[in-house]
């Protein structure tokens, strides 16, 4: 059993990030970062031109392809937002690269472990991915993989509107303005207990590399063979959005 203090601190610390906070709608165009903040080194975005560029670069040296992974990965941009928000509907226009192994995320998440996520694959081009998790506890793992989906897309390579709505009651996918998945808080009641987003999020903009462990680099259909692919691999977001949403 943990200590009395302990526990209260770990309570208080998870109970601290309830969805409880005001929402500021927010959109930027990235003629400047203003609103986000790199976690990767400078070389690994761009907001040249008035869009955002995020790079996932080549490692140094050969990298070797064994049993379906590679030795080393690229390293690839990751932005989040400087601030966190309730509930409200999230919006990023984005093209991403066609490259099997790598994956272009752009998530809500916070500390306490929830997190709801757009995922574009590049080895499939035609498809993108929802996901969501959260602990029913604060002393439980997420379920991850539990709440996927995989949904159609013409092609991740073109530019596309994906949105994620989220209140207290359901979370929404959309593309391009249509709202193509629904996953209602009732749906992941588990044992009594749900696990569903309750606490307040930040923005999150990535490009990463898959190409690892095997099971991550086999759901990513990779790994990236870097012997027929750039050096630095780009995608691109031209807007994202932030809309406050009630209860």
């Amino acid at each position: 059993m943990l200590p009395l203090h302990s526990f209260l601190c770990c309570t208080l610390t998870f109970l601290a990030t309830l969805v409880h906070a005001s929402c500021q709608s927010f959109t930027t165009t990235f003629s400047s970062l203003d609103g986000f903040t790199p976690l990767s080194p400078p070389n690994s975005y761009s907001t040249t031109g008035r869009v955002l560029e995020l790079y996932l670069r080549k490692p140094d040296g050969p990298v070797k392809m064994t049993d379906g992974t590679n030795d080393k990965l690229g390293q690839g941009a990751t932005l989040n937002s400087t601030f966190v928000f309730g509930y409200g509907k999230v919006s990023f226009e984005v093209s991403a690269p066609t490259i099997a192994g790598v994956i272009t995320a752009f998530i809500m998440i916070n500390s306490s472990q929830d997190e709801i996520d757009v995922e574009l694959l590049g080895g499939d081009p035609s498809h993108w991915q929802t996901n969501m998790f959260a602990p029913p506890s604060p002393d439980a793992a997420p379920e991850y993989g539990t709440f996927s989906s995989i949904e159609n897309v013409n092609n991740i390579e073109e530019t596309h509107t994906y949105a994620i709505d989220w209140n207290s009651v359901r979370i929404e996918w959309s593309l391009d303005g249509r709202v193509v998945r629904t996953l209602m808080k009732e749906q992941t009641r588990r044992n009594g207990k749900y696990t569903y987003p309750t606490h307040e999020m930040r923005m999150q903009l990535g490009i990463w590399d898959g190409s690892g462990a095997k099971g991550t680099a086999a759901w990513a259909k990779g790994p990236i063979d870097w012997r027929d692919t750039p050096e630095k691999i780009i995608a691109v977001v031209r807007s994202v959005s932030l809309e406050c949403g009630g209860a």
